[in-house]
């Protein structure tokens, strides 16, 4: 099993200007509505290679809600005016990301393959 690399909390405090709380034993969440006035909370377990991110309404209903496993790599990118987590997956059978992008809007983007081997190449 491959290891979950995150970013410095620093980083993403100078990205979005929120810091990571700890939500769990070994997760960390990432709470958005202040900088975005979307109620949107992003969380990821460095132990467990996984992520969450739930939107809600302005009225508190679900407007998205995302669970994934398999994460190998949570980065900060910033180009173009646009400040984005970027979360790289892979697993026995799939490989993809998730790109959520904070700033300017809120947005959430996925894209998720089957896995080639490289016995199958």
């Amino acid at each position: 099993m491959s290891e979950f690399v995150t970013p410095d909390p620093q980083l993403l405090i100078n990205a979005f200007g929120v810091a990571p709380e700890i939500t769990g034993e070994t997760q960390r969440t990432l709470r958005f509505k202040e900088v975005t006035g979307e109620d949107v909370t992003f969380s990821y377990d460095a132990i467990g290679r996984s992520v969450g991110v739930s939107w809600l309404t302005d009225s508190g209903e679900l407007r998205m809600r995302l669970f994934r496993e398999g994460a190998r790599l949570l980065r900060v990118v910033e180009e173009d005016g646009r400040s984005c987590l970027l979360v790289e997956f892979r697993t026995a059978d799939t490989a993809g990301e998730l790109k959520v992008q904070i700033l300017p809007v809120v947005s959430v983007t996925e894209s998720m393959l089957f896995a080639v081997s490289r016995d199958e190449l």
